[in-house]
């Protein structure tokens, strides 16, 4: 005989379905809601011009790099000052992190050590400052 199923019928036979649709929806509103206000083209972009400017760089040199717009981002993402940019000497690696729960890292092959950074702010942007100095592996961290 021709049996018509009745809506619950059908609703349980495309439950699957449906559950991944809406897994699917969340997790692409969860990857727009990240990339809202850029933060992870930011960090990238950051991190590469920091490595860049390191690689490039020689023993004395004192740099400073516009970062107005990323500490915008940070900012408003509630990220501080003082974790935004950072480098790490013992790991020849510069991290950035400009929204929570993430960080973007690139590694610099110059043999320096990275010393006095931070931001300063309203100059009349804001600036990271760093000095380059020759490499002296101690074991320590300075970040």
């Amino acid at each position: 005989m021709n049996k018509r199923g009745t809506f619950t019928e059908l609703l349980m036979d495309y439950a699957i379905y449906l559950i991944l649709i809406v897994f699917f929806t969340l997790l692409l509103l969860g990857v727009i809601w990240q990339q809202r206000n850029g933060a992870a083209v930011w960090e990238e972009y950051y991190a590469k011009e920091i490595v860049k400017v390191i690689n490039l760089a020689e023993p004395g040199d004192e740099i400073s790099l516009d970062v107005h717009k990323g500490t915008e981002i940070g900012l408003r993402n509630e990220i501080d000052f003082s974790e935004m940019f950072v480098v790490y000497n013992s790991r020849d690696e510069v991290c950035v992190k400009l929204s929570k729960g993430r960080r973007t890292c690139y590694h610099y092959f110059n043999d320096v050590d990275i010393v006095d950074f931070g931001i300063k702010q309203g100059v009349p942007t804001n600036v990271f400052n760093f000095k380059v100095v020759e490499a002296q592996r101690s074991g320590g961290e300075n970040g």
